[in-house]
């Protein structure tokens, strides 16, 4: 748990410089590298998603504030497992933070407070994924080779993604070696939300 904390730490730092001049490459590096830390049976969709997550945002439709809170609780109560830190910066510019449910499950936060600050998030969120995305992604698919050349499935997904962007699409799920070995459940927060309305409670 400690090194877990140290990692995150690490990226929450590294991503609050991303406005600074800086090597973005050697900021998606360092990501990537403290992604696989964290998680080490994340496969290149893993990688994706996560920051795919930090560009995009809030990917959910969230038109009923109450079925928000409703799937929120139902996710809590019957998750195979809720395991790992309460939580994690997205990608490398740390713009979203995943808060795990054990977070609510653990009485730290509410279903209440989670659903309020998920859904002031989605102001945040990139309405269309642009061709910036399309141009942002193979650098960090390049970055990703250098820091892990033998990441397991690496040509596949590589391949896959693709094959998605090209179909114009976005949207990926955890692989499944990595939802078998660390049982992702969370939501997404935009940073300025998290850091006023969700981090003191978990400190």
């Amino acid at each position: 748990m400690k090194k877990a904390l140290l990692i995150i730490t690490a990226l929450l730092t590294l991503g609050s410089c991303h406005s600074e001049p800086t090597d973005e490459s050697s900021s998606i590096r360092e990501a990537i590298e403290a992604m696989l830390a964290l998680h080490p049976s994340s496969t290149l969709q893993d990688i994706y998603k996560s920051c795919f997550q930090d560009y995009y945002g809030v990917a959910h439709m969230l038109t009923d504030r109450q079925s928000v809170q409703r799937y929120i609780e139902h996710e809590t109560a019957t998750a195979d497992s809720l395991v790992g830190s309460y939580y994690e910066p997205c990608g490398w510019r740390a713009q979203f933070i995943r808060v795990n449910l054990s977070a609510v499950k653990d009485g730290r936060i509410t279903s209440e407070r989670l659903t309020d600050a998920f859904m002031a998030s989605a102001r945040y969120s990139t309405q269309n994924a642009t061709d910036e995305w399309q141009e942002l992604w193979p650098k960090i698919a390049k970055e990703a080779r250098a820091v892990c050349p033998t990441l397991k499935n690496f040509s596949a997904d590589s391949a896959a993604i693709a094959a998605m962007l090209a179909r114009g699409r976005y949207v990926m799920h955890h692989s499944p070696e990595y939802r078998k070995a660390h049982h992702p459940h969370y939501r997404i927060i935009h940073r300025s939300i998290f850091e006023r309305d969700i981090l003191p409670l978990l400190q």
